[in-house]
Order: C-alpha cells, then structure tokens, then sequence
C-alpha cells in the first residue's frame, strides 16, 4: 500500500474537493431521506425528522455549499496546475508539477526542494 503521510499540495487539495463533494451529496440524500420517512427506523431521530421542511431546507443548503465549494476547489486546482513548475522526481523518475518552493512528489510522495540551479520546464 502506498505510503499517503506527505502528498503533494495539489493532490491534497484535490482530496478535500472530493471529500466535500461526497459530504455535500451524503447530506443532500440524508436530507431528503428524513423529510420522506426513508429513515423511520432510526430510533427517536426517524419519527420526529419525518416531514421537516427546516431541517430538510438546512441539509438541502448546507449539501449544496459543500457541493459547490468543491467545484471552486477543483477549479482552482486545474488553474494553478496548468501554470505549476514541472521536475523530474529523483526517486522514481517521474515529472511531477510543484507549488511553491518544497512539495512532494505526486507519485510516490518524496518531498522535493526547488532551487534556483535545477532545471524546470513550464507547460
């Protein structure tokens, strides 16, 4: 299994976007489920949550922000990648894109230094 202690910044914003993104929609079904009685067999929560229009409209809102702020967060990811440095990871020999002046790579997670002196291409 591969070692995930140090991921690139990237990758790391990436997994908060999909994080958000299944949070939101998990809300979003879980606020329906409650106002339709899907959950009922939840013991004291089901009954009284059935037919809810306020807490049905609050994980209907709260969903869809999650939702969208994952989409601002994708999108910012695909923008800054598209102008990120790309190196030549010394470990296993891949091109990876950095941010900023230390990162890691995006394959095998070996945190990298970007000097002055070691060559980059932009894409």
């Amino acid at each position: 299994m591969k070692k995930t202690e140090r991921l690139s910044k990237i990758k790391r914003m990436r997994t908060w976007g999909n994080w958000s993104m299944v949070i939101g929609l998990v809300l979003m079904y879980a606020g329906y489920a409650f106002f339709a009685g899907y959950l009922d067999f939840i013991p004291l929560l089901g009954p009284l949550l059935k037919g809810s229009y306020f807490f049905m409209t609050c994980l209907l809102i709260i969903g869809f922000l999650l939702t969208m702020a994952s989409t601002v967060l994708f999108m910012i990811s695909g923008m800054i990648s598209t102008s990120a440095p790309q190196v030549t990871c010394p470990s296993c020999q891949k091109v990876t894109k950095m941010l900023g002046k230390e990162d890691a790579c995006m394959f095998c997670g070996q945190p990298l230094l970007l000097e002055d002196e070691q060559p980059q291409k932009q894409t």
